[in-house]
């Protein structure tokens, strides 16, 4: 059996999914280390697949938020798919991560300037008046390991 497995990386803030190694010795310090916290809760995605998340990332200010297909409940921060074998350990998903992305949208709120029209004697031009702010949503973009 190898030292580690792949995992799945959704990373909100670039918007992008990739394969990372997890250290099968030490499943739980490979979760801390790439979602980036050390409180973490586990999501069902299917019954094959646990999806792991920052238990605390809907507490402070969001600049992003995942969304898991048929989970009513949003995720913030970075997130880590993993499979689940019939004994219950942790493996590689048996899903591709095209199929994975798919289950995943990502929300980020977009602020467009409204400008305002200056024409006075001495100055003419355009300046910030305000903005208005809309909400972007996409599929993780899959980025293909090098190898």
């Amino acid at each position: 059996m190898t030292e580690t497995f792949t995992g799945y990386l959704v990373d909100a803030k670039a918007g992008t999914i990739r394969s990372v190694e997890i250290d099968r010795s030490d499943v739980l310090k490979s979760i801390y280390a790439h979602i980036g916290c050390t409180c973490i809760d586990a999501v069902w995605m299917d019954d094959q697949h646990t999806v792991y998340c920052d238990d605390n990332g809907l507490v402070d200010g969001l600049e992003c938020f995942t969304q898991l297909a048929d989970f009513p409940s949003p995720l913030a921060g970075s997130l880590l798919v993993m499979g689940v074998n019939e004994e219950g350990d942790s493996v590689s998903p048996t899903h591709s991560i095209d199929v994975i992305a798919d289950q995943f949208l990502i929300f980020r709120a977009v602020f467009d300037p409204a400008f305002e029209h200056i024409d006075r004697p001495g100055i003419i031009g355009t300046r910030v008046a305000g903005f208005d702010i809309r909400i972007q949503q996409d599929r993780p973009k899959i980025i293909r390991s090098e190898a």
